[in-house]
């Protein structure tokens, strides 16, 4: 074996530090992406500093990557999101994101030079890809036989492996699988190939198991591709070679098989059933999950049809999305991805963004095919290609339906696809060199670029630290941190929060609960500008000023933040408690359809009783939505309560308790006679009261007023049961007065099988 000069050994680790920067935990932060987006950005600047030293060496493949189709329509990519900071709506956003752009493709070119001296050793990268996959999917297995054994069953959206996210760590997965295709062909000792295929059979149960979507479509994807290579070697090899053909084949079958088998079997009563949620794809579904995505879809095409060329700036459509999506959100967890890296960037954009991003893979799928076909003479190399090829179909379908673009630990295996892809196509060409002036100026000025964007990396990764304490805060209501630390606990970059809530909003909360007034106005007014949409600016704006006892000025930001986002639980008992204090009737009209749309049970509850409050009494309109409110809360106490103060009004309910305490008075003395009449006079005023009507039958059927003890028990058994079994026995006696046991027998029966203590001895003693 001969020995790696000492370049080829730092491009090896360089290559493997690249596709392990998945592995790096959170470090402190709320998002682990954060550290990661560092680590990448370090090892670019240690990449292209190693490259800029060795470039004598690297030359060619340094021309290859300056003069690639691929490098110049990524690099107008770059250059055009870039631009879009002079008309984003958060101009800091697109900083951060354009920061984790220019590091990706800053990989790409460092990934395709440094491959340039194992261009014949495509088994390098697989084996370190499937070493890696290794790792993962031993993750996911032990996580998910540690779930087993602790509860019985498997959560399958509990399994995250080592990324913290079942979907991204299933895409993970399902981009490296390709790679062991690969070796399947390329190994020749029958334990390594017996390893690949017992690998495969990990991984594919860890897919099945994990039950994302989208990489079963992914996944599906890769296995169709397989197949279809294999038909097209079969047809053009020798006969001698067909046996190993359908041998490869088999290595990835049988595992493929008898994990569905394991999962649909040995784990569907686990939570291991992947059959059913597979199915779920092309059906007719409500699946929340789907409907959403649907949902993101049309407000991008409604945005696009408005504004096709320039979009809303790189990492601004979930600041936009808000304004689509303002009467489906109920908190601040916002639509922050498209869930479509294609269909997002045309958001932000434009159609120009999302077209050159696109000529990329559009790029590498003709550059694939081409090479396919032109390379004869070395079929592992065109097997090789192949795999390339379907790799990058598994990572564009995932694209279409999830975030990739957002995620360092896969964007790694895409930027080594498309790094390979573009290198084995240009080797096989002649390519004029760029000027050596001109490619190491080109080369200094990525380092120089890399400088602010390495700042951006650990700026946004210190932020998420502090984020951590910031957040944690605010989603209990509390002020842990302290205030001479509020100011710098986070820097200026990024300016929201991973929830998109601005961050001097957030601060402003420690000056509000300190009462220093000015400084928390101060800060929500920076605030405001960095999330328009989202109107926490403006519930704080008001919380401050009813704290200074500006109740008007309290209503007027209220109101903004209402009808910004009336869904939002906050906004709306902020603002009726606001119309409430100051009394604003046509305020409470204007807010009705809002406050009700949702048919949430709190805000038609505060609904009503603020308009009982300040509206005048028995008004007909509120009385009609008092009665509707009854229809969509059945059985509901305290709305029925709310309704019946609201039509009765409160001096009824207050008279009706007072002849009702008469009547129990004059019943406890024995005189039933005038403890009917005030039990009477009771249900005259509130004639939604049950125990009035029970009250005044036993007085009625005691004094032998039997008929009328009826018709009143009667009102309560047909139209308010209480389902506690009285009124039945209530009825019950009065038939036994009647000298009727057996006509009271039946009600006897409902009030003993209902619990009423009483009726076991009736029943013993009239109905057995």
């Amino acid at each position: 074996m001969k020995t790696l000069q000492p370049y080829n050994s730092i491009a090896i680790v360089l290559l493997i530090a690249y596709l392990c920067i998945g592995f790096i935990p959170n470090w402190e932060a709320v998002d682990k992406i954060a550290p990661q987006w560092l680590g990448m950005n370090i090892l670019n600047v240690i990449t292209i500093t190693f490259i800029f030293y060795q470039r004598s060496f690297y030359i060619k493949s340094i021309h290859q990557k300056f003069r690639s189709t691929i490098t110049l329509l990524y690099g107008g990519f770059i250059l055009w999101a870039g631009f879009s900071y002079f008309y984003a709506l958060n101009p800091t956003e697109v900083i951060v994101n354009i920061s984790r752009q220019f590091g990706v493709f800053i990989m790409y070119l460092s990934m395709g030079i440094l491959i340039y001296p194992l261009k014949n050793k495509p088994q390098y990268f697989s084996w370190i890809i499937t070493a890696i996959l290794t790792i993962e999917i031993y993750a996911v297995i032990t996580e998910a036989m540690q779930m087993l054994a602790v509860n019985g069953r498997i959560s399958a959206g509990a399994l995250k492996g080592v990324t913290a996210n079942r979907n991204i760590t299933a895409f993970s997965l399902a981009i490296k699988i390709p790679f062991v295709y690969y070796l399947i062909y390329h190994v020749k000792k029958g334990v390594f190939k017996l390893f690949l295929s017992t690998l495969l059979f990990g991984v594919f149960s860890g897919l099945l198991m994990i039950q994302s979507r989208a990489s079963f479509l992914a996944t599906g994807f890769g296995v169709f591709s397989f197949f279809i290579l294999n038909a097209i070697l079969y047809v053009t090899s020798e006969k001698k070679n067909k046996n190993k053909i359908f041998a490869n084949i088999a290595l990835v079958l049988i595992p493929l098989i008898f994990s569905i088998f394991v999962n649909q079997f040995a784990l569907k009563d686990k939570g291991g059933d992947a059959i059913s949620r597979a199915a779920s794809i092309g059906a007719v579904t409500t699946d929340d999950s789907i409907t959403a995505r649907i949902r993101y879809y049309t407000d991008v095409w409604t945005h696009l049809s408005s504004n096709p060329i320039f979009g809303v700036g790189l990492g601004n459509w979930k600041l936009k999305s808000i304004e689509y999506d303002r009467l489906d959100l109920n908190g601040y967890v916002v639509p922050y991805h498209a869930h479509s890296d294609f269909i997002q960037l045309g958001a932000e954009l434009g159609l120009i963004g999302a077209l050159l991003y696109l000529g990329v893979f559009f790029t590498c799928i003709v550059f694939s095919f081409k090479l396919f076909r032109s390379v004869k003479e070395n079929l592992s190399q065109k097997i090789f290609v192949f795999m390339l090829l379907i790799a990058l179909g598994i990572y564009s379908v995932d694209a279409s339906l999830n975030f990739p673009i957002a995620r360092p630990q896969v964007l790694v295996d895409w930027a080594l696809i498309v790094a390979l892809i573009s290198f084995y196509y240009y080797d096989k060409r002649e390519i004029k060199p760029v000027k050596k002036i001109y490619s190491n100026g080109i080369i200094l000025i990525f380092i120089f670029c890399l400088v602010p964007s390495l700042y951006v990396s650990n700026s946004v990764y210190k932020s998420l630290k502090g984020q951590m304490f910031l957040l944690q805060d605010f989603n209990s209501n509390s002020y842990n941190l302290p205030l001479n630390q509020v100011d710098n606990v986070v820097p200026d970059i990024p300016n929201i929060t991973v929830t998109t809530i601005p961050i001097n909003s957030v601060k402003a909360r420690y000056y509000l609960n300190a009462k220093k007034y000015d400084k928390a106005l101060a800060l929500v007014e920076k605030g405001t500008s960095a999330n328009p949409y989202l109107f926490y600016s403006e519930l704080l704006k008001s919380q401050i000023y009813q704290a200074k006892g500006d109740l008007d000025s309290a209503k007027f930001f209220a109101r903004k933040a209402f009808f910004g986002l009336p869904n939002n639980a906050l906004h709306a008992s902020n603002y009726i408690n606001l119309i409430n204090q100051t009394r604003d009737a046509d305020a409470l009209e204007e807010a009705f359809e809002m406050f009700t749309a949702k048919n949430d049970f709190n805000n038609w509850k505060n609904y009503l009783i603020v308009a009982n409050a300040i509206l005048p009494p028995s008004d007909s309109l509120l009385i009609s939505r008092a009665k509707h409110a009854i229809t969509i809360f059945p059985g509901n106490a305290e709305i029925q309560g709310l309704a019946r103060l609201i039509e009765l009004g409160q001096q009824k309910i207050n008279q009706a308790s007072s002849f009702s305490n008469a009547g129990l008075q004059f019943f406890n003395a024995g005189d039933y006679k005038n403890a009917a009449i005030q039990f009477s006079k009771a249900l005259e005023n509130n004639p939604y009261e049950y125990s009035h009507f029970e009250n005044a039958a036993t007085s009625n059927y005691l004094i032998g007023n039997f008929d009328e003890a009826l018709v009143q028990i009667d009102q309560v058994i047909n139209t308010m049961n209480p389902n506690n079994g009285k009124c039945e026995y209530i009825k019950a006696i009065i038939f036994i007065r009647m000298g009727d046991a057996v006509g009271a027998c039946p009600y006897i029966e409902i009030a003993v099988q209902k619990g009423y203590a009483q009726a076991e001895a009736s029943f013993n003693q009239y109905c057995k």
